[in-house]
C-alpha cells in the first residue's frame, strides 16, 4: 500500500501538467495558421511574378509604339511608307467640308419644305428662302475649308478685301517710300525767263477733255429715274423697292473701290481715306435701313399683294374693287 501511494502523483499535480488550449478549436487554430505561414512565401512569389509580367508588358507596348522591337529594343526595320501629315490633313479637311456641305443641304431643304407649308400659295418664296439658306451656309463652309486647306499647306489664307476705314491705320500696310532730301538729288535743269523747257514735239494732257464720266453724272441719271417714276401697277414699285438695298450697295461698293484706289496707287494723303471709309461705314447703316423697307412693306400692304398675286376670276375682275 505504501509503495503505491508513492508511484501515484497527486490529483493536484496531474491537473496542471496537461497544456493549456489543448481543445478542438485551439488545434484547428494553430493548424490554419501553420498553413498561412507555410503559403506565405508561395504568394509572395507569385504577387512578385505579376508585377514583373505587367513591367514587362509595359515596356514591351512603349517598344512598340516608339518603332523599338519589343523583346531587343532595337530600332525595327520600317515595311510601311510613312504618312504624309499634309495628306491626311487635306483629306481630313475634305471629309469635313463634305460634312458641312451636307449639313447645309439638309438645313436648306428643311427651311424650303417649312417655307412651302406656310406659303403654299407662293411656292416661289419657299424656294427663295431655300436657295438664300443654301448659299449662306454652302459660302461659309467653302470659306472655312479655304481657311483650312491654306493654313496646311503653310499659304497665305486667303482673305477678302478689307474695308478702307479699317486698314488705313493698319501699321503693316504699304506705305509710300520717303522722298530723298533737298540738294542730294540730281540737279535741275536751267530755266530760262521768256523760253519754254518743253520740246516742241510734246504736249500735255487736257484733263478736261478725257474720257472720263464723272459719278454725279451717273447720280443724275438715277435721280431723272426716281423723277419720272410712274408705274402702271404697283408690282413694278415693289421691284423697285426691293432693288433700293442693291441700288445703295453697289454705291457703297464704289465708296470701296474709291478709298482702294487712292491708298494704293494714287498719291493721297492717309487723311483723305480715312474720310472716305467713314462714308462707307455710313453706308453701312443706309443699307441695312433699306434691307427693312421691302419687309414692312409686304407687311403692311399683304392684302394688296395677296390681290395682285392671286386675283379672284382673273386680274379683269380683281381691277373692279379698286376704286
Amino acid at each position: 500500500m505504501s509503495l503505491c501511494k508513492e508511484a501515484t502523483p497527486p490529483r493536484r499535480e496531474r491537473r496542471t501538467s496537461r497544456p493549456r488550449g489543448g481543445g478542438l478549436f485551439s488545434r484547428a487554430g494553430h493548424a490554419a495558421l501553420d498553413r498561412y505561414t507555410s503559403r506565405a512565401p508561395v504568394w509572395s512569389a507569385n504577387a512578385q511574378r505579376r508585377a514583373a509580367d505587367r513591367i514587362a508588358k509595359g515596356q514591351a507596348k512603349a517598344r512598340k509604339a516608339a518603332g523599338l522591337d519589343p523583346r531587343t529594343g532595337e530600332p525595327l526595320p520600317s515595311t510601311k511608307k510613312p504618312v504624309d501629315r499634309r495628306k491626311r490633313a487635306l483629306r481630313s479637311s475634305a471629309a469635313r467640308h463634305r460634312a458641312r456641305m451636307t449639313a447645309a443641304a439638309l438645313a436648306a431643304g428643311t427651311v424650303g419644305v417649312l417655307s412651302g407649308v406656310w406659303n403654299w400659295r407662293h411656292p416661289g418664296r419657299a424656294v427663295g428662302h431655300m436657295r438664300r439658306v443654301w448659299a449662306r451656309a454652302a459660302g461659309r463652309a467653302r470659306a472655312a475649308r479655304e481657311r483650312r486647306d491654306a493654313a496646311i499647306r503653310g499659304e497665305e489664307t486667303p482673305r477678302e478685301v478689307p474695308v478702307p476705314a479699317g486698314t488705313v491705320n493698319d501699321p503693316n500696310r504699304r506705305r509710300q517710300k520717303a522722298k530723298a532730301p533737298v540738294g542730294t538729288g540730281r540737279r535741275a535743269a536751267r530755266v530760262d525767263l521768256g523760253k519754254t523747257n518743253t520740246r516742241k514735239d510734246s504736249s500735255v494732257s487736257d484733263t478736261t477733255n478725257t474720257a472720263f464720266t464723272r459719278l454725279s453724272d451717273a447720280a443724275d441719271v438715277m435721280l431723272q429715274a426716281a423723277s419720272t417714276f410712274d408705274p402702271e401697277h404697283m408690282s413694278q414699285f415693289q421691284a423697285l423697292i426691293d432693288d433700293l438695298p442693291t441700288a445703295m450697295g453697289t454705291v457703297q461698293e464704289t465708296l470701296r473701290v474709291l478709298a482702294e484706289i487712292s491708298r494704293d496707287r494714287l498719291p493721297v494723303d492717309p487723311a483723305v481715306v480715312e474720310e472716305i471709309g467713314e462714308g462707307f461705314r455710313a453706308m453701312n447703316r443706309v443699307v441695312a435701313a433699306l434691307d427693312e423697307v421691302p419687309t414692312v412693306y409686304r407687311r403692311v400692304h399683304a392684302q394688296d399683294i395677296e390681290r395682285g398675286e392671286n386675283p379672284r376670276n382673273g386680274i379683269e375682275s380683281e381691277r373692279k374693287w379698286n376704286v
